[in-house]
Protein backbone atom coordinates (compact mmCIF):
# COMPACT_ATOMS: atom_id res chain seq x y z
CA UNK A 1 0.00 0.00 0.00
CA UNK A 2 0.97 3.62 -0.44
CA UNK A 3 2.23 5.84 2.37
CA UNK A 4 0.46 8.86 0.84
CA UNK A 5 -2.48 10.45 2.59
CA UNK A 6 -5.87 10.08 0.95
CA UNK A 7 -6.54 13.80 1.17
CA UNK A 8 -4.18 16.75 0.89
CA UNK A 9 -5.30 20.10 2.28
CA UNK A 10 -5.29 23.29 0.21
CA UNK A 11 -2.70 24.75 2.57
CA UNK A 12 -0.35 21.82 2.01
CA UNK A 13 -0.71 22.26 -1.74
CA UNK A 14 -0.03 26.00 -1.73
CA UNK A 15 2.67 26.47 0.90
CA UNK A 16 6.19 27.15 -0.41
CA UNK A 17 8.43 24.15 -0.72
CA UNK A 18 12.08 24.10 0.41
CA UNK A 19 13.24 23.42 -3.15
CA UNK A 20 11.64 26.66 -4.40
CA UNK A 21 14.92 28.59 -3.98
CA UNK A 22 16.78 26.11 -6.15
CA UNK A 23 14.01 26.35 -8.76
CA UNK A 24 14.35 30.14 -8.87
CA UNK A 25 18.10 29.84 -9.40
CA UNK A 26 17.55 27.32 -12.18
CA UNK A 27 14.89 29.48 -13.81
CA UNK A 28 17.20 32.51 -13.86
CA UNK A 29 20.06 30.39 -15.27
CA UNK A 30 17.74 28.95 -17.92
CA UNK A 31 16.48 32.39 -18.92
CA UNK A 32 20.06 33.69 -19.25
CA UNK A 33 20.98 30.70 -21.46
CA UNK A 34 17.97 31.31 -23.72
CA UNK A 35 18.70 35.03 -24.01
CA UNK A 36 22.35 34.30 -24.91
CA UNK A 37 21.29 31.74 -27.53
CA UNK A 38 18.86 34.21 -29.07
CA UNK A 39 21.59 36.84 -29.16
CA UNK A 40 23.98 34.41 -30.86
CA UNK A 41 21.34 33.43 -33.42
CA UNK A 42 21.24 37.01 -34.73
CA UNK A 43 24.77 36.64 -36.18
CA UNK A 44 24.14 34.23 -39.03
CA UNK A 45 27.82 34.18 -40.03
CA UNK A 46 28.61 32.05 -36.96
CA UNK A 47 25.88 29.49 -37.65
CA UNK A 48 26.78 25.99 -38.82
CA UNK A 49 25.42 25.34 -42.33
CA UNK A 50 22.56 22.84 -42.38
CA UNK A 51 24.48 20.71 -44.90
CA UNK A 52 27.26 20.13 -42.36
CA UNK A 53 24.77 19.23 -39.64
CA UNK A 54 23.08 16.71 -41.94
CA UNK A 55 26.47 15.19 -42.84
CA UNK A 56 27.56 14.96 -39.21
CA UNK A 57 24.48 13.00 -38.22
CA UNK A 58 24.55 10.81 -41.33
CA UNK A 59 21.45 12.22 -43.00
CA UNK A 60 23.19 13.59 -46.10
CA UNK A 61 21.41 12.99 -49.37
Amino acid sequence: MSDLKDEVSFRELTEPQPAATADEEYDSWKEAKIREALKQSEDRSKMTPARKVWERFGFER
